[in-house]
Protein backbone atom coordinates (compact mmCIF):
# COMPACT_ATOMS: atom_id res chain seq x y z
CA UNK A 1 0.00 0.00 0.00
CA UNK A 2 1.21 3.51 -0.74
CA UNK A 3 0.29 6.76 0.93
CA UNK A 4 0.34 10.28 -0.56
CA UNK A 5 3.70 11.94 -0.03
CA UNK A 6 5.44 8.69 0.95
CA UNK A 7 7.51 7.04 -1.79
CA UNK A 8 6.70 3.45 -2.77
CA UNK A 9 8.87 0.80 -1.17
CA UNK A 10 8.33 -2.24 -3.39
CA UNK A 11 10.25 -1.91 -6.64
CA UNK A 12 10.49 -5.58 -7.67
CA UNK A 13 9.04 -6.71 -10.99
CA UNK A 14 5.83 -8.78 -10.79
CA UNK A 15 5.01 -12.07 -12.60
CA UNK A 16 1.83 -10.76 -14.31
CA UNK A 17 0.90 -7.16 -15.09
CA UNK A 18 -2.35 -5.86 -16.54
CA UNK A 19 -2.58 -2.60 -18.47
CA UNK A 20 -4.55 -1.11 -15.57
CA UNK A 21 -1.95 -2.05 -12.99
CA UNK A 22 0.83 -0.82 -15.29
CA UNK A 23 -0.86 2.58 -15.48
CA UNK A 24 -1.18 2.76 -11.70
CA UNK A 25 2.45 1.71 -11.21
CA UNK A 26 3.61 4.45 -13.59
CA UNK A 27 1.70 7.00 -11.47
CA UNK A 28 2.83 5.69 -8.08
CA UNK A 29 6.48 5.29 -9.16
CA UNK A 30 6.59 8.59 -11.08
CA UNK A 31 9.76 9.78 -9.31
CA UNK A 32 11.64 6.47 -9.54
CA UNK A 33 14.54 6.58 -12.00
CA UNK A 34 15.84 3.00 -12.10
CA UNK A 35 12.92 0.97 -10.81
CA UNK A 36 12.36 -2.60 -12.14
CA UNK A 37 8.57 -2.53 -11.72
CA UNK A 38 8.29 0.90 -13.40
CA UNK A 39 10.41 -0.36 -16.31
CA UNK A 40 8.16 -3.44 -16.55
CA UNK A 41 5.03 -1.24 -16.46
CA UNK A 42 6.36 0.99 -19.23
CA UNK A 43 7.16 -2.02 -21.42
CA UNK A 44 3.66 -3.42 -20.77
CA UNK A 45 2.03 -0.15 -21.84
CA UNK A 46 4.20 0.03 -24.98
CA UNK A 47 3.32 -3.59 -25.77
CA UNK A 48 -0.41 -2.75 -25.41
CA UNK A 49 0.09 0.27 -27.71
CA UNK A 50 -1.28 2.70 -25.12
CA UNK A 51 2.09 4.39 -24.53
CA UNK A 52 4.41 5.58 -27.27
CA UNK A 53 7.84 6.62 -25.95
CA UNK A 54 9.51 9.68 -27.41
CA UNK A 55 12.22 9.12 -30.02
CA UNK A 56 14.61 11.36 -28.10
CA UNK A 57 14.78 12.48 -24.47
CA UNK A 58 13.20 15.85 -23.87
CA UNK A 59 12.21 18.13 -21.02
CA UNK A 60 8.77 19.61 -20.62
CA UNK A 61 6.18 19.74 -23.44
Amino acid sequence: MTYPGIPPTNHRAVPVMTVGSAHLIMQVHIECTSCPVKRQAKLRLVEAKVFVPADAPHVGS
